[in-house]
């Protein structure tokens, strides 16, 4: 069998219709990362913070208890 008719028998992966889809689905989740990233890290760090706050303990601002 000739490279030719090995190439013809097997097509390349980056003209497969499967690669293809696979990129789309690659570039859509990088995209949608990207806008939902900073609320997300917003989320995080208030969630950070609040879990800090709770495990704190307690402020008395007048004398005694």
């Amino acid at each position: 069998m000739t490279p030719e008719q090995m190439r013809a028998a097997r097509p390349l992966i980056s003209t497969s219709p499967n690669y293809m889809r696979y990129l789309a689905a690659k570039a859509l989740r990088e995209l949608v990362q990207c806008i939902t990233s900073p609320a997300s890290a917003a989320v995080s760090g208030y969630r950070d913070e609040l879990h800090r706050m709770l495990d704190a303990g307690a402020v008395y601002l007048w004398p005694g208890r």
